[in-house]
């Protein structure tokens, strides 16, 4: 059997393996409920590598949308409620607007350390 987010081998029983099931573990136990900050830091106290961990937060398992997706959901219906506004974002609203950007090649963002496209 194959992990279900790194694909690495596992045991005949196993979906996914322990390096994976903790970020899951983690990401459950603590997201909504701390700031991504702290998150960072659980992650960093179990010994996971920022790989790791964006491996299993970009994964798309099935049709499902990433665990990263979930996140970021979370966060915007927060910032929008502590805004006074409805906070309607689904992870499958960001996943679409995640593929959505990805079709246009990007255009529009950049990395940091890079130079802002310039305005036409």
């Amino acid at each position: 059997m194959r992990c279900a987010f790194c694909k690495t081998r596992t045991s005949l029983f196993r979906k996914i393996c322990p390096t994976c099931a903790k970020v899951v573990a983690i990401v459950d136990r603590a997201a909504g409920q701390v700031g991504m900050g702290e998150l960072v830091d659980l992650f960093l106290a179990e010994g996971l590598t920022r790989e790791q961990v964006d491996r299993v937060l970009d994964a798309e398992v099935g049709d499902q949308p990433t665990i990263r997706d979930r996140l970021t959901s979370q966060m915007a219906n927060a910032l929008m409620q502590g805004l006074g506004m409805p906070g309607r974002q689904s992870p499958e609203d960001v996943r679409r607007v995640r593929q959505a950007a990805g079709a246009g090649g990007g255009e529009g963002t950049w990395r940091g350390g890079d130079k802002p496209p310039s305005a036409h």
